[in-house]
């Protein structure tokens, strides 16, 4: 099973549109939005996605938090407020928006997945068995150069695409 992994987006509708086509041409069946997502009409565009399931944290600007959760409850989404504990393809999943206890979730071993956004950088990495993963911007305003995760559960093999053109 493949899962899109995204943050830090925004409303830079331009890279969240690419994040959807990525996420389409990867079939994956679960969007993870961790966060910073900001106004309610950048979820929009996860809403094209068909049959895909849409699951996100606030982040520390997603300020209009009821209408966010309209706008995405709307389209068959979940948003939740601190973080979102789920099991997926046997995988058991914690996603927050902010780093503050990310090693201490991971060093638990309670989780096989530990997703989260907030420092704008890009963090793949394992600890022990837990696989940490945050996808970086979305939006290209810090580092230059937004990107998504396409991740497989299946064997926990991941992906990094680029969200801005590459140049040559």
């Amino acid at each position: 099973m493949k899962i899109g992994i995204i943050s830090d987006t925004h409303d830079n509708r331009r890279n969240t549109a690419r994040a959807v086509e990525i996420f389409r041409r990867h079939s994956v069946e679960y969007v993870f939005h961790a966060g910073d997502i900001v106004a309610p009409f950048t979820t929009l565009a996860f809403a094209e996605l068909v049959d895909v399931k849409f699951i996100a944290v606030y982040g520390n600007n997603d300020g209009e938090k009821l209408h966010l959760k309209d706008v995405v409850e709307g389209f068959g989404g979940e948003i939740h407020e601190y973080c979102y504990k789920g099991e997926l393809a046997g995988n058991k999943i914690y996603m927050t928006h902010t780093d503050h206890n990310i090693e201490e979730v991971a060093r638990s071993q309670m989780y096989d997945l530990v997703v989260h956004g907030h420092t704008h950088r890009q963090d793949i990495r394992r600890l022990g068995r837990t696989l940490i993963v945050n996808p970086g911007e979305a939006t290209d305003w810090i580092t230059g150069a937004g990107h998504a995760v396409v991740l497989d559960l299946d064997d926990m093999s991941h992906i990094i695409e680029p969200l801005v053109p590459q140049t040559a």
